[in-house]
């Protein structure tokens, strides 16, 4: 053939090129003497066992009980959110706005309160509340990294507080 009849035939689709090509390197594979590594030995001698086996349903995932309360100094948590929970009912009287304030009660596993409670500033200490209030979220972010929970990973704004008919609640008061 001449380099004329060459340019004059049709050229070949790609896909009969690609096929031919793919069909030359697979035979010459075929006569390759090159020995296999053991791993791979162990595989072609392992592909027919594999093939034939029945792979089981997976097992049931049994649930975790929770874990036992943190009893680290200061007793355990249950303990403390009934502390914290008497002194804020307690202190929830008051006259005016000024008197409410907010603490961040609770602990989310990735972080944060898991929600305010208000209370009078006047009624109680904001100081001796503040410090039970973070034994508080000590203890259950504790016990939330210890039984491996998992939460919503949202910040929550606090929301203040605001004196409604005589009691301290959360939020701002309305327009």
């Amino acid at each position: 053939m001449t380099c004329q009849t060459a340019l004059l035939r049709p050229a070949r689709p790609l896909a009969v090129v690609m096929a031919a090509a793919a069909l030359l390197s697979l035979a010459a594979c075929k006569g390759d003497d090159t020995p296999l590594t053991p791993a791979g030995a162990a595989l072609v001698a392992s592909a027919p066992a594999v093939a034939a086996t029945k792979v089981p349903a997976p097992p049931a995932i049994q649930p975790v009980a929770a874990a036992p309360a943190s009893t680290a100094a200061g007793g355990d948590l249950a303990s403390v959110e009934a502390q914290l929970d008497g002194v804020l009912t307690q202190a929830s009287a008051c006259t005016a706005d000024t008197e409410c304030r907010s603490v961040a009660v609770g602990a989310k596993a990735c972080g944060g309160p898991t929600g305010y409670r208000a209370y009078s500033g006047k009624s109680a200490s904001p100081d001796s509340v503040e410090a039970l209030a973070q034994h508080e979220r000590e203890l259950a972010a504790a016990q939330a990294k210890a039984s491996h929970q998992v939460s919503p990973c949202f910040m929550l704004a606090d929301p203040g507080a605001r004196c409604q008919q005589h009691k301290c609640v959360t939020g701002r008061a309305g327009p």
